[in-house]
């Protein structure tokens, strides 16, 4: 059943890239379906582990500042602004991952992105992340 599972997006990627010109956002939608639906499927590709990489490198970043004066957005800018090396990895692993499974220019442009959106997106994922955690490491420490 998760063979089948994996298989959906992968069809639906092919038929999107063999349609008559889709939309090139639908078809950054699909391969980021589809790259995603694989990670359920075996073990992590490499742009996942860079992706886990840059939320603790935020987080460290986060929690190492929470105890400064700042607001908690400020906090939270600071420790993405410095783990920004790791964005940019997770941007390119991301779309080296997918360039491997295009072949057609369009497949390529839609690759490049998806790997914009997928860099996007795990930033504004990590930010909420980073705005409820410092909040509640600085509830914790005025507790004490």
């Amino acid at each position: 059943m998760p063979k089948v599972l994996a298989l959906i997006p992968a069809i639906l990627l092919v038929g999107a890239c063999a349609s008559h010109a889709p939309s090139d956002q639908q078809a950054a939608a699909a391969a980021t379906a589809a790259a995603e639906s694989q990670v359920a499927s075996g073990p992590p590709p490499e742009w996942q582990k860079k992706r886990q990489q840059y939320t603790d490198c935020a987080r460290e970043k986060a929690e190492a500042r929470s105890a400064k004066p700042g607001t908690t957005q400020a906090v939270v800018n600071d420790a993405l602004r410095d783990c920004r090396g790791e964005l940019d990895a997770v941007r390119t692993s991301f779309r080296e991952y997918l360039d491997g499974q295009m072949s057609s220019a369009h497949g390529k442009r839609s690759a490049r992105q998806a790997a914009d959106r997928v860099g996007r997106d795990t930033e504004d994922k990590v930010r909420a992340y980073l705005l409820r955690h410092v909040e509640y490491h600085r509830a914790v420490a005025a507790r004490q």
